[in-house]
């Protein structure tokens, strides 16, 4: 066999008539000695003679705290040329080519070795026959507290649905965003703070040690916009202070599944309204949401400043001469130029000015009336009990004619009056005849829009919403009319069939984790324990990211095989232990823990210090509580 490429170091055997050979995982041979019959077979490495390669078979020299010692000091060497054996190779190389062209869960399923790879990423090697099973995971509703998926209680297949998003609008996200995030627990400033182990593993991670304790000063921090470079985290000269805020970005703005809750989520941001278009037009996230929900095709602050200021009731006001009614609508909307009626003191002004007449009229559900009659309604002496509105029959007309006269109620308008019918129906809407059919909705939706014509005209609005407006040639993206088809997209009912966007490094992370645990699997062939200790960090960050209390960890640890067994053996717990009821089980752990580690919460053996601790431990008592061998997990070492 001609000598190890470059770089590369390992175990190798070289095998003559009743001899081999064994190397070293660092240097030279060791010694060479006789096949008996009672040797056992060594461990292969994926040594090279030309370009064929070998298989290797991972292993431990030792047991307990040695044999983790001398794991961990060839575990990169190792993995790195098992995972370079030719199947699991072929296998990757596979899947890294393949994954990012499935659109749909039956592709996936349908093929064998993609399915193997996303299985094994997430410990479900298990389930690779059980292809219904893993359908439902899969196109499971994650968002969903009722999903099949959520309904399980093992957290490794909602982590696998979350990933892989066949029926997510964020569609395929890395496995890092999610459960195995170290912070995905943290959803507020408050809840870092009051959490002195992540607080602490915040700051390590970017070099703040020692400043738990500055709470306020750190709740600023946390609070800070990012994005904005007068707030307070980018006046500070310390850079590490923003990256330790990045990690959270508790103020960053939040996502949305399409326009219109864009639209209305920051238009309600603003809780005493919008009082100009300035305060709109400073408003970022809010002018952005306006310009996609209304489909505006220019953003030039002056040219907008313009189109919102407009009073749109005059016919030769600038918004009107624009081709592009778009602009008309938005303006409407907001009405930051409709007039102060308030300033009409002779019905002649009201009465030849139909927009403001007939949002009079709106107000007071007065519709259909002749000019003459109006003219007298508005002329009326309110104090006279014989003129014309103080009439029996004409009481109906007595709050307009005392508006027009004494002051009308405040301005309303068309945004704020659909955001009060809108904002708790958001995301209830599947079908877009739920929409149209509530009728008060509907007219303020076609109001905002600039749609009112077609107050009764049903089957062209829900014709346009049920377009596939992927498609250039469906009816809302042909039709005439380009309010119908901003309000289309706005509530984007069919956003049509799109290709799926895996994000960059999707297949490296995935495959990432599939050799990584196919690793351990193989470890765990030779000593169990040390497949253990391999994934017990893992193990356990994924019961602290899913969040909850403390005993809501335990109780993840108790419902996790591995954690159960790493901890009852770390915590010298009997066989009978698993009999106790669960919360007995709890308090058990609890105290055992705080004797042992002096804590009794899960999340505190993250820490550096206590995470070698409690693996040490574990080791330790597992070894010396394992029946009597005479190596078997020791290939090497029985040769001698």
């Amino acid at each position: 066999m001609p000598p190890l490429p470059p770089g590369k170091t390992g175990l190798l055997r070289r095998v003559q008539p009743g001899f081999c050979t064994v190397f070293h995982i660092y240097s030279s041979p060791l010694v060479t000695l006789p096949l008996t019959s009672g040797a056992r077979r060594l461990p292969v490495w994926a040594g090279f003679t030309g370009d064929r390669r070998v298989s290797f078979t991972p292993y431990v020299l030792g047991t307990g705290i040695s044999g983790w010692t001398f794991l961990q000091r060839t575990r990169d060497q190792q993995q790195e040329i098992y995972e370079k054996s030719p199947v699991i190779d072929r296998t990757v190389q596979d899947f890294n080519e393949k994954i990012t062209g499935i659109q749909t869960s039956d592709q996936l399923l349908d093929d064998y070795n993609l399915l193997t790879v996303t299985l094994g990423a997430f410990g479900l090697d298990e389930d690779i026959g059980n292809r219904a099973f893993i359908k439902k995971v899969l196109e499971s509703d994650v968002s969903d507290s009722g999903s099949f998926v959520n309904r399980l209680n093992d957290v490794r297949y909602q982590a696998l649905a979350e990933t892989f998003g066949f029926n997510s609008p964020d569609g395929p996200t890395l496995p890092t965003a999610k459960a195995g995030a170290e912070f995905a627990s943290v959803a507020s400033p408050d809840d870092l703070l009051a959490n002195g182990t992540l607080l602490r593993k915040a700051l390590g991670n970017v070099g703040l040690e020692g400043l738990e304790n500055n709470q306020f000063f750190l709740q600023k921090v946390l609070e800070s916009d990012l994005e904005d470079p007068d707030s307070f985290v980018n006046k500070l000269s310390n850079p590490k202070y923003t990256e330790f805020a990045q990690q959270f970005s508790f103020n960053k703005p939040p996502v949305y599944e399409n326009s219109i809750q864009a639209l209305v989520g920051e238009f309600n941001e603003h809780t005493e309204g919008l009082q100009s278009a300035d305060d709109l037009l400073e408003d970022k996230h809010l002018l952005q949401a306006v310009i996609e929900a209304f489909g505006l095709e220019s953003s030039n602050p002056v040219f907008l400043r313009r189109v919102l200021e407009s009073d749109t009731t005059d016919p030769d006001s600038f918004v009107n001469q624009l081709e592009d009614k778009r602009y008309l609508a938005a303006s409407e909307a907001f009405g930051f130029g409709w007039p102060d009626i308030n300033e009409f003191t002779d019905p002649d002004q009201l009465l030849s000015n139909p927009p403001l007449l007939e949002s009079a009229l709106d107000t007071f559900g007065l519709f259909g009336r002749d000019e003459a009659e109006l003219r007298q309604i508005l002329e009326s002496d309110l104090s006279d009990p014989n003129s014309y509105v103080n009439q029996p029959e004409n009481a109906a007309y007595y709050d307009f004619a005392d508006a027009f006269q004494n002051g009308w109620p405040d301005h309303v308008s068309k945004m704020q009056v659909f955001s009060d019918d809108i904002t708790d129906k958001l995301g209830t809407f599947s079908d877009p005849r739920q929409l149209v059919f509530d009728i008060s909705l509907f007219n303020a939706t076609l109001d905002i829009f600039g749609q009112s014509k077609r107050s009764l005209d049903f089957d062209t609005v829900i014709r346009a919403f049920e377009s596939d407006l992927s498609s250039s040639t469906s009816y809302a993206n042909l039709h005439y009319d380009t309010g119908l088809k901003a309000m289309a997209h706005a509530f984007s009912f069919n956003g049509g069939e799109t290709d799926r966007e895996y994000p960059e490094g999707f297949a490296e992370q995935i495959s990432e984790l599939y050799t990584t645990r196919q690793f351990e699997i193989e470890i765990g062939e030779s000593d169990q324990n040390m497949r253990l200790a391999l994934a017990f960090e893992r193990e356990l960050q994924t019961v602290a990211d899913a969040g909850g209390s403390e005993n809501a960890h335990w109780y993840g640890i108790i419902g996790s095989p591995p954690l159960k067994t790493i901890f009852e053996s770390a915590l010298a717990l009997p066989s009978s232990f698993g009999q106790l009821d669960v919360d007995r089980q709890v308090e058990e752990m609890k105290e055992r823990s705080f004797a042992a580690f002096g804590t009794t919460h899960p999340a505190d053996f993250l820490e550096a210090g206590k995470l070698d601790e409690f693996r040490n431990r574990f080791l330790m008592l597992a070894d010396l509580n394992a029946p009597f061998n005479t190596g078997v997990s020791d290939p090497i070492l029985s040769l001698f």
